[in-house]
């Protein structure tokens, strides 16, 4: 009985820890930190560069045929073609900074729809209030859970 209370202690003791880790936050300062299309790409490239590059050093090293590089590298190299082809057609069929502008517009867009849903009104005064309070900030009254 007390190795299943330990246990449980532990077990809600680890949850408390590690729970914030894992909450996804939907303010503005953790969407700018998200990736967009173009990081992902750009992070899949540097990805397949790498693949190369071992790729290479094991051929190198005696550890594949020829027959085998061959292939995998070019599997490799077509796919870093249409990464590459991706990133320039993200870079060439719009201005970097307007780009930048809609993306942040969106996402400012993003937090305030979450923001909104996320209220709750005063049944005394009519003020809206984050859906986390449980009274009015304004006059203090109690507010409805829901």
């Amino acid at each position: 009985m007390i190795y299943l209370f330990c246990g449980l202690l532990a077990g809600a003791a680890l949850t408390a820890i590690c729970r914030p880790l894992f909450r996804k936050d939907d303010t503005l300062e953790s969407a700018i930190i998200e990736e967009t299309e173009w990081d992902l790409l750009q992070r899949k490239k540097e990805i397949i560069l790498g693949n190369i590059q071992d790729l290479d050093f094991e051929h190198k090293c005696g550890k594949l045929s020829d027959e085998d590089y061959q292939k995998v590298r070019s599997e490799l190299n077509t796919e870093a073609a249409l990464v590459l082809a991706q990133i320039d057609q993200i870079e060439s069929s719009q201005d970097l900074d307007a780009l930048i502008r809609r993306e942040v517009a969106t996402r400012k867009n993003k937090a305030k729809q979450a923001t909104a849903a996320a209220q709750t009104a005063c049944p005394s005064c009519g003020i809206q209030n984050p859906a986390t309070n449980k009274f009015c900030a304004e006059c203090g009254a109690k507010l409805k859970v829901s």
